[in-house]
């Protein structure tokens, strides 16, 4: 049986919050967007250190989805039958 990764609190929809362990030897911390619209894929990494911290960080990937759902077309979803 597989282990399930247990989902990180400060994440959120197709917001991903990306901590590495304190004995990495590159640390990375911010907030992750990710989406998939017809054949695009949209991904974008908010570092803290670049957006003056964790909630500065938040609130540049919350915006960054926002404004980028408007201009995509909306999901599909295709049903078996």
């Amino acid at each position: 049986m597989q282990r399930r990764k247990r989902p990180n609190p400060d994440s959120e929809e197709n917001i991903r919050r990306i901590d590495t362990k304190a004995r990495a030897r590159k640390q990375t911390h911010g907030f992750q967007v990710h989406f998939l619209r017809g054949d695009r894929v949209v991904t974008k990494m908010f570092s803290d250190s670049l957006y003056g911290g964790k909630a500065g960080a938040r609130r540049a990937a919350r915006k960054f989805k926002r404004t980028t759902l408007r201009r995509l077309p909306r999901r599909k979803f295709v049903g078996v039958g």
